[in-house]
């Protein structure tokens, strides 16, 4: 899933003026299990009015990788583009209503050797809302109820409402920590916790270890900041009702997939305006897995491939 972009809310308004980051974020885990634990970075903003709005899009390349599928083996590269489009309305003091959308899809080039899909696709609606609980806190409930599938059709037997809940504690102006909870019933593991915390040093420096974009930030000037961390992706999906059949394993009809892609690398944010952002980054993916959890069916990467990646963020 794409994580929440920065954006300039108006709706809360907390006694940190310096820093409002409510990292609502995600847990991924690095053994390979996809989760969609989504996360929101905000700043605060004087802005007085009732509306805000986030979108982003990205695009990003994976090069080749050797795949392991039981006995089989394979090369596979892959390449995937995303975008979320999500309205802030202040329904009243204190509580903030989130409605959009979102489309991510990951294609895949691979061999006949291995059964895997050539591409997994969510089209989802968000729907949540933001609670302030006196100045320290904010909690978040969020569900992305939408088609998560092998292909570009809108299959009732794609459905899937993925829930988050999550919490931001604002400890001081420099110093916050969240913790979450994802639910999905069609993952390998239905519900996973997540914490995370974000540390400004100073005016350069800010550690911000809240999955799913750990990254050490280092603020060159106004408008450009270095970067190094990690982007865990991925996501449950199904695939056609006639994928197994085509490949020989017939338990893979309809079957449904974790798949997890985590990447490593540096990157550079150029605020090309105050309501533009621009990043461009590139690194390695250690980690690649489709797990076919209930077939008892997985593919892992043997290899480390590179990656590059764009991300296009506005906020208004």
């Amino acid at each position: 899933m794409l994580p929440f972009t920065s954006r300039k809310p108006v709706e809360f308004r907390p006694k940190f003026p310096a820093i409002w980051k409510a990292g609502l974020g995600a847990l991924f885990s690095l053994l390979g299990v996809a989760t969609t634990f989504a996360q929101g970075k905000e700043q605060s903003t004087s802005t007085s009015g009732k509306l805000s709005l986030e979108s982003e899009f990205s695009f990003g390349t994976v090069g080749n990788s050797n795949f392991r599928q039981r006995s089989e083996e394979g090369k596979v590269s892959a390449w995937d583009m995303g975008a979320r489009d999500v309205v802030s309305i202040q329904a009243q003091e204190g509580f903030l209503v989130r409605i959009g959308l979102e489309f991510h899809r990951y294609n895949f080039d691979v061999p006949n050797s291995l059964n895997l899909p050539s591409k997994l696709q969510e089209s989802n609606l968000v729907v949540g809302a933001d609670l302030q609980l006196g100045d320290a806190w904010i909690v978040r409930v969020e569900a992305q109820p939408g088609y998560y599938g092998g292909d570009t059709g809108l299959r009732t037997a794609n459905f899937d409402c993925p829930i988050v809940l999550g919490a931001s504690y604002f400890a001081s102006s420099d110093l916050q920590f969240v913790v979450g909870l994802s639910v999905d019933p069609q993952r390998k593991y239905p519900v996973l916790p997540g914490i995370g915390f974000r540390y400004q040093y100073n005016s350069n420096w800010v550690f911000d270890f809240i999955l799913p974009q750990p990254r050490i930030e280092y603020n060159l000037d106004k408008s450009i900041l270095l970067y190094v961390g990690g982007d865990l992706q991925g996501s449950t999906f199904r695939v056609q009702g006639d994928f197994g059949s085509n490949h020989g394993v017939a338990k893979l009809n309809d079957a449904w997939v974790d798949y997890t892609q985590v990447r490593v690398g540096v990157g550079a944010s150029w605020k090309i305006r105050p309501s533009l952002t621009l990043e461009v980054e590139a690194g390695i993916v250690p980690i690649q897995e489709f797990d076919f959890h209930r077939a008892d069916i997985r593919a892992s990467a043997t290899e480390i491939p590179p990656y590059g990646g764009v991300v296009l963020k506005a906020a208004f």
